[in-house]
């Protein structure tokens, strides 16, 4: 029985190592910050599994919850990653409709819905034009303006500012953002958060 257990453990413990290497692994042309807190991320993976006592009960779910964990923030580092890299490969003054955004740079048809074409007008600046916004806005706390928008990569965070995406809280519309995966926060309202794709 103890065999058993210990074996189990060395198990789960090897999975979840194979699970956080893979993440590693698949991050190409991230900075020094993005790789250093996917490290502290990993080690804190190993850190819970050698401090949590480990029981036939506890080590499944243990383990399927950092797996879950492991896979979303791998979800956000390369969704970054892929967003840093293509505005990166964009010329300036270059315009791309929503149509060739899916085709030619393979985004995902589900994240641009609202997207008619956007254009870059400088290193770290787009100019969006959105198709028709009206039903996403009175239904949500979303606003959207054809306008420029800023970025500013740091770690698994987007930063923006510009009139193209705002968040409307208390009657007031916010447009300097932070985005994490899915979701976009406005900094100076703690705890408040909107889906993005929602």
């Amino acid at each position: 029985m103890l065999l058993s257990f210990v074996s189990c453990s060395k198990d789960v413990k090897k999975q979840l190592l194979e699970v956080t290497d893979k993440i590693t692994n698949k991050i190409e042309t991230i900075s020094e910050s993005t790789v250093e807190t996917v490290n502290k991320y990993k080690q804190s993976i190993v850190d819970k599994i050698t401090t949590t006592e480990a029981t036939s009960e506890n080590v499944k779910p243990l383990a399927d919850s950092i797996a879950v964990n492991a896979e979303a923030e791998n979800e956000k580092f390369l969704g970054i990653t892929a967003f840093k890299k293509f505005i990166a490969d964009c010329k300036t003054g270059e315009t791309i409709t929503q149509k060739e955004l899916i085709e030619n740079h393979n985004i995902p048809a589900d994240g641009i819905k609202l997207i008619k074409s956007i254009t870059k007008t400088a290193e770290d600046e787009i100019e969006v034009k959105w198709k028709s916004t009206w039903f996403i806005e009175k239904i949500s706390d979303a606003k959207f303006n054809d306008a420029k928008i800023k970025f500013k990569f740091e770690a698994n965070k987007i930063y923006t500012s510009g009139q193209a995406i705002g968040i409307k809280y208390k009657k007031k519309v916010y447009t300097d953002l932070i985005i994490i995966g899915t979701k976009a926060y406005i900094p100076s309202v703690k705890g408040y958060h909107w889906k993005i794709g929602k």
